[in-house]
């Protein structure tokens, strides 16, 4: 369970760079994938791991998980980009709720009443984070609905890998989940890249560099394992502590204080995910 709360603090940092590196987002999710797949491929030789799959069949949920990787990754900054920062992450933090009532279908059983409660309950918390949001009137456009529908598919496609995960490929460490996922998320995304790797600056590179072993390499391993040992339920309601570990980090690195509303809804998500984290200790 450490692991899993440490992988969710380095994950949460990983939204600051986008003010650091002054490439479009689509660039920079493209290179942190390349980058860190390359890094996940060199530990995977330098630790003597195989790279290779045990089965064919292996290689086809691992294509599976890099789509849904994919895929979740640029609707989550399409959808950001049809509305808001806030919108997008809020439809995006839905895939917790999804994933408590996926998860169970695949046992042939009914979500459990206390997890969709304790999701809903959540997602009020996520929502208070955002006090621009509830203090400006949104208009509702083509636009707008188009990047709630994108937010949902992006969360979808983020609770659908998780639980893939969690059921199809927790054979393989962390590390070697996340090298195919990068890989071929990479491959997806690699099209759209505005700026060629030539026009990238020293600056750039490197802190595409620690942006892609220290804040989404480790942090991504740490989440993947924690998928091998956890429900991805419990995963993904502990990862509501994202936002709130976001808005600390941006508090100490930025001087960006938090609103009574803001402290109001971290209350809520720490609270939530104390109370899953005690539950989870509790399972034999």
């Amino acid at each position: 369970m450490l692991q899993l709360h440490l992988g969710v603090l380095l994950m949460s940092g990983s939204g600051l760079f986008a003010k650091f590196i002054d490439i479009p987002a689509v660039d920079i999710i493209t290179y942190r994938s390349i980058f860190t797949a390359l890094f996940l491929f060199a530990v995977l030789k330098i630790t003597r791991c195989s790279v290779r799959l045990k089965s064919f069949k292996d290689y086809k949920i691992a294509l599976a998980l890099g789509l849904l990787a994919g895929i979740h990754w640029a609707t989550y900054f399409m959808s950001i980009q049809k509305t808001s920062v806030a919108i997008g992450m809020i439809t995006m933090f839905t895939y917790p709720v999804l994933t408590v009532l996926i998860e169970p279908l695949l046992n042939k059983q009914l979500p459990k009443l206390k997890d969709i409660l304790l999701s809903s309950v959540v997602l009020i918390g996520i929502s208070l984070l955002f006090p621009n949001l509830w203090q400006s009137n949104i208009s509702v456009s083509q636009d707008y609905l188009l990047g709630i529908v994108l937010g949902l598919l992006s969360a979808l496609c983020f609770a659908l890998r998780n639980i893939g995960i969690s059921h199809y490929f927790k054979q393989y460490s962390g590390g070697h989940s996340m090298f195919y996922q990068f890989l071929i998320s990479a491959i997806i995304l690699l099209p759209f890249v505005e700026l060629p790797p030539s026009e990238l600056n020293g600056k750039s590179i490197e802190l595409l560099l620690l942006l892609s072993i220290f804040f989404t390499a480790a942090p991504h391993v740490l989440f993947a394992s924690s998928l091998a040992k956890l429900p991805a339920s419990t995963v993904g309601i502990i990862a509501y502590l994202q936002p709130l570990y976001g808005i600390l980090l941006a508090a100490v690195l930025l001087a960006e204080r938090p609103s009574f509303m803001t402290i109001f809804g971290g209350i809520i998500i720490l609270s939530a995910a104390i109370y899953k984290t005690l539950q989870s200790s509790k399972v034999p």
